[in-house]
């Protein structure tokens, strides 16, 4: 019995060692645990730091392109509205009592107008109405003297174009059931008096550029950028087109644009707006936000994602990408460490092994996502630069345009009054004087009745030629433009009596010897074109520019009644000639 005790008392030591090795092992391994728990939120923190980075800088990035793409439509909409090609076309479009063949120009003045517009963007039509909407022209021609829909469905939009402003136009009511498109750009037509006599109408081809901006925004491999309107309508083209087709969300034949609201295939509420994903119910209340737990998008799929409610334009924008790419590091480095969790049990000294290697695997694994996903933003940043790029080189080109004559190819009108504004503030600081000619062709309405507006057209090239041909403006201060319909006028920066007399002849002199035929004037002696010049000088502060500006109209009125193939000056009353000067010889 003795020896039994004394047995026990010699195991005993030996159970409370172990039992203190348990509980060690038992520390340590929930020490490990709160370490390895503490590390992984860390990582699943900085991955989901660095994935809602990305996605608000994609969806910055598309969002300015979006800007700047739409405000350049806009301004190449509304520079069409106020062109005197159209504003003539809309005049005799309107009148009832126009004739056949005058209405057939001005409706192909109309489609000359928007050609360049359509073939760039691939727009789907174009139309051109009166302020009530009633379609006056319209690549659909099926559609003429309707009323144009937006009236109806969107009038509060197109009261804003009536008013003179271009506007933007998405998220239309009831548009799948009136089968009308879901964007537009709309922009009023100006007349010179900068009144609103009619509004032009484009319907936006949305796969197009549209599109094709939205979807520079795409990340990664499931990553996917798209549009859609207050509705939850898709506006832009979706990646997933064959997928939805299988999963029954499309029927065949169609695409996701127009046809797919963004909602939750797995919902089961009837109202429309509930079942929307949780991103579109947030976006189109207006809010601007990111998930990134992870939510269903509209094929069902976790994502997560970054939004934002556009409300200058009335659509909101997603960029979003598969939870299940975004958690592949994460969920990687988890399954390293658990394994190390069960290890560690096993033996703490391979525990803590395996936790320094899995810890410096997972850092490095994590730092090279870091770096790849860098430079993906980075190459989505620079194609949207790019993209950006041509916009700004677009613009500048249109720019050009809008002081160009489309038909001469010489500065226009809006070109000559800008310039003629410029030089005159600077002759009235510099008081150094300033011509002012204004030159008509003369019988220009036989040549169009007999030769046609065609070679009509042709004989203003071969004018614009000669005039800039002619060489009297080759300084910084001097310009040649077209005026309006046969009228041209030349503005000479810095010029004397003697130069501004010397220069009409000049360009009276040209035109008589490029003997343009025209069989039908009316000019004596002439059988072909002719010009008529009227002249002003300006030298004194006093003068005003509306001044010259009517002088030189009133000498070139007197031109017309001496017979034409002339020029006459008219000079401002304080001009330091007594009189105006005489009627200068016509050339021989």
């Amino acid at each position: 019995m003795n020896d039994h005790l004394g047995s026990n008392q010699q195991a005993k030591p030996k159970y409370v060692k172990l039992g203190n090795v348990i509980v060690v092992i038992t520390l340590f391994s929930l020490a490990i645990l709160a370490i390895v728990f503490t590390a992984l939120e860390n990582i699943e923190n900085e991955v989901e730091l660095k994935v809602k980075e990305s996605l608000r800088t994609v969806l910055r990035a598309t969002q300015e392109a979006h800007h700047i793409w739409i405000q350049h439509r806009l301004l190449e909409l509304s520079n069409t509205g106020q062109s005197e090609r159209i504003n003539l076309s809309i005049a005799i479009l309107k009148n009832p009592n126009s004739p056949s063949l005058l209405h057939a120009s001005a409706e192909a003045n109309v489609e000359r107008s928007f050609a360049l517009m359509m073939g760039t963007y691939q727009d789907n039509a174009y139309w051109l109405s009166d302020l009530e909407g009633t379609i006056l022209s319209s690549n659909l021609n099926h559609q003429l003297t309707k009323q144009h829909p937006l009236f109806e469905f969107e009038h509060d939009k197109m009261r804003e174009v009536i008013n003179g402003n271009a506007t933007f136009i998405t998220g239309i009511k009831d548009a799948k059931a009136k089968r009308l498109n879901n964007m537009y750009f709309s922009a009023p037509v100006i007349n010179k008096q900068q009144r609103v006599t009619g509004v032009l109408i484009v319907s936006v081809n949305q796969s197009d550029h549209f599109s094709r901006i939205t979807q520079l925004g795409r990340i990664w491999n499931s990553g996917e950028t798209y549009a859609f309107d207050r509705n939850g309508l898709m506006l832009s083209s979706s990646r997933f087109d064959e997928q939805l087709l299988r999963l029954g969300l499309l029927e065949p034949g169609q695409v996701a644009i127009n046809n797919l609201y963004i909602t939750d295939p797995q919902a089961k509420a009837d109202n429309r707006f509930e079942a929307l994903t949780l991103m579109a119910q947030s976006a189109t209340q207006g809010e601007t936000s990111f998930n990134t737990t992870g939510y269903r998008d509209y094929r069902g799929v976790t994502v997560v994602g970054a939004w934002t409610w556009q409300p200058t334009y009335n659509f909101g924008l997603t960029t979003e990408i598969d939870k299940a790419e975004t958690s592949t590091i994460y969920n990687r480095t988890r399954n390293i460490v658990v394994l190390g969790i069960v290890s560690s049990l096993l033996v703490a000294v391979s525990l803590f092994l395996l936790l320094y290697f899995s810890q410096r695997n997972a850092k490095q694994v994590l730092r090279q996502s870091q770096l790849v996903l860098e430079d993906r933003v980075k190459e989505r940043t620079a194609d949207l630069e790019s993209s950006q790029q041509e916009l700004r080189v677009a613009y500048r080109e249109l720019e050009k345009q809008s002081i160009t004559d489309s038909l001469t190819g010489i500065p226009n009108r809006r070109c000559a009054d800008e310039f003629l504004d410029q030089e005159w503030r600077r002759a009235q600081r510099g008081g150094y004087p300033i011509t002012i000619m204004l030159i008509d062709i003369d019988h220009f309405k036989q040549f169009n009745d007999h030769y046609g507006h065609p070679a009509g057209d042709v004989c203003l090239e071969q004018v614009a030629k000669v005039l800039t041909a002619s060489g009297i403006c080759k300084r910084p201060g001097d310009l040649i433009a077209r005026y309006g319909g046969e009228e041209f006028i030349a503005i000479l920066s810095n010029s004397d009596f003697d130069y501004a007399e010397y220069s009409a002849k000049r360009l009276i002199k040209a035109i008589n010897q490029a003997k343009i035929t025209h069989q039908h004037t009316q000019v004596e002696g002439q059988s072909h074109i002719t010009i008529s010049v009227g002249v002003s000088i300006a030298e004194s502060v006093d003068t005003r520019l509306e001044e010259i500006i009517s002088l030189a109209d009133n000498a070139l009125y007197l031109s017309k009644q001496n017979g034409r193939n002339t020029f006459n000056f008219k000079l401002p009353a304080n001009l330091s000639h007594s009189q105006d000067p005489p009627t200068s010889t016509r050339p021989s």
